[in-house]
């Protein structure tokens, strides 16, 4: 089952929240678990040492009371020993009811049957006293002396035994303590970095989504709608995107193949016309040269003459680029000497730079190699640059062309001293029908021949690009392997 964005994240945050709960459950149990500790420290173990206390001064009470009835016969003592003798019965079963450990119980029923043995032989002593026999005295003080002494070693048992099972809760509170921090401290590490890891991978996820749209974005943008966009998404709305994405670029594809196809076909269609019409002109000029016209007559047909062969060498253009990106140009390869195209290239445009007063330089850096291309499809690209240099560059500049080996590399470079091209309009200029003007008046041309020098050359196997700082001129470079 594929998820959704949405879906995994409610997952992570539903991990997240059973962790926060499990964290809050525990505390809550440890806290519980506090609680009963405190309340039986207070509520048992307190209680059983101060009650002892109370067992051991009532016991010392009776001993008082006793020893003194024995020499007095005083039936107030007396009353006061019994009255001593039920402060001690009340107090014992107070804490007889308080023990909650089977020790404590044990010792408190060794002091119940000891303090009964006591009192048996404190009522037997009392019964020879009243009856004025004569009776072993000895016997029963040595009696009840062993007695009291069995239950205060008992009761001093007990309040060790209290202070002891004190000292054992205390430290249990504090190990339920730790144990507390511990979990909960390693509980919400746990949780922080399942959030982390959970939102890095997210934003991982996303980021690499949106760069891979980016980078297929530009591509388009540069006219490439060959490749398919692949995003390797389980996701359903990333499939879709990519589909929906997919199905944008195939139908672009289709437009662009319609576009090229049409752009062939007029061009084809309009070269017989445009012949036609060119070879009128021509013969209509050439019967008029024999009899008088006027300037008016003369102008309008060297307008008709001019205005033919722009849309003749529109046409042509239009032809060649449709053959280009269709796939369909014929290159002849053969091994050149660059430097020489370059050569031939300038003397063609020479009678242009001649007229505005341009000077064009070649910079010549050191034997070239022999590469393989297709001559007239490299001077074509060399007629583009450098005349296009000569026509951006102001009467009186420069144009500067150089070639150069680097590695397994030819580098060509034209630069001019014109007006140069602003950085919105340089990532285009390769593009169809994109112009570049000067700050006076606007250069004529079809659009159309830096678009054809970029597929030549990457027919070639090159690249080429443009360097430029507007008002400080511009500078063309294209790159052929050896």
């Amino acid at each position: 089952m594929k998820l959704t964005i949405f879906a995994r994240m409610v997952i992570s945050l539903g991990i997240i929240f059973l962790l926060s709960m499990t964290v809050n459950i525990y505390t809550i149990f440890q806290l519980h678990q506090l609680e009963d500790i405190t309340k039986s420290i207070l509520r048992f173990d307190n209680r059983i040492i101060d009650l002892e206390q109370k067992l051991s001064d009532a016991l010392l009470s009776m001993m008082r009371y006793e020893k003194k009835y024995i020499i007095i016969k005083d039936e107030d003592i007396y009353n006061q020993f019994l009255l001593a003798k039920g402060d001690f019965d009340k107090h014992l079963e107070d804490i007889i009811s308080t023990a909650d450990t089977d020790q404590t119980k044990e010792l408190l029923k060794s002091v119940k049957q000891n303090h009964q043995k006591y009192q048996s032989s404190f009522d037997e002593e009392v019964n020879y006293l009243r009856s004025g026999e004569d009776y072993p005295t000895d016997r029963f003080k040595t009696e009840r002396d062993q007695v009291v002494n069995t239950i205060m070693d008992s009761l001093r048992e007990l309040r060790i035994y209290s202070h002891i099972t004190t000292y054992d809760k205390v430290k249990q509170l504090g190990e339920a303590e730790v144990n507390a921090i511990k979990l909960a401290l390693a509980m919400s590490i746990t949780a922080f970095i399942l959030i982390i890891t959970v939102s890095t991978l997210i934003t991982i996820n996303i980021t690499k989504l949106i760069s891979a749209m980016k980078k297929k974005t530009r591509e388009i943008a540069k006219g490439d709608f060959g490749s398919h966009l692949e995003l390797f998404s389980s996701s359903p709305e990333i499939k879709e995107l990519e589909q929906a994405f997919n199905s944008m670029c195939t139908r672009l594809n289709e437009i662009d193949k319609i576009k090229s196809d049409f752009y062939a076909l007029m061009s084809h269609e309009l070269r017989t016309p445009l012949a036609s019409i060119k070879e009128g002109t021509n013969l209509l000029i050439e019967s008029l040269k024999k009899e008088d016209i006027t300037a008016k007559q003369k102008k309008l047909l060297a307008i008709m003459t001019e205005e033919t062969n722009r849309l003749i060498k529109l046409v042509n253009s239009l032809l060649d680029l449709s053959k280009v990106e269709a796939g369909m140009m014929v290159y002849a390869f053969t091994n050149s000497d660059l430097i020489t195209l370059i050569k031939r290239a300038v003397r063609e445009i020479e009678p242009l730079a001649e007229k505005k007063n341009v000077t064009i330089e070649i910079k010549d850096g050191g034997e070239l190699p022999l590469i393989k291309v297709d001559t007239e499809r490299i001077l074509q690209v060399l007629r583009n640059l450098i005349g296009n240099a000569v026509k951006f560059t102001p009467n009186n500049g420069y144009v500067h062309v150089s070639a150069q080996a680097s590695g397994q590399e030819v580098k060509v470079s034209v630069r001019d001293t014109g007006v140069g091209i602003s950085k919105e309009s340089l990532t285009a200029v390769f593009d169809k029908f994109q112009q570049e003007f000067t700050h006076s008046n606007k250069i004529k041309g079809t659009g159309l021949g830096l678009s054809f020098v970029k597929h030549i050359i990457k027919d070639h196997g090159g690249r080429v690009w443009a360097e430029s700082t507007l008002g400080q001129g511009s500078t063309f470079i294209f790159v052929l392997p050896v």
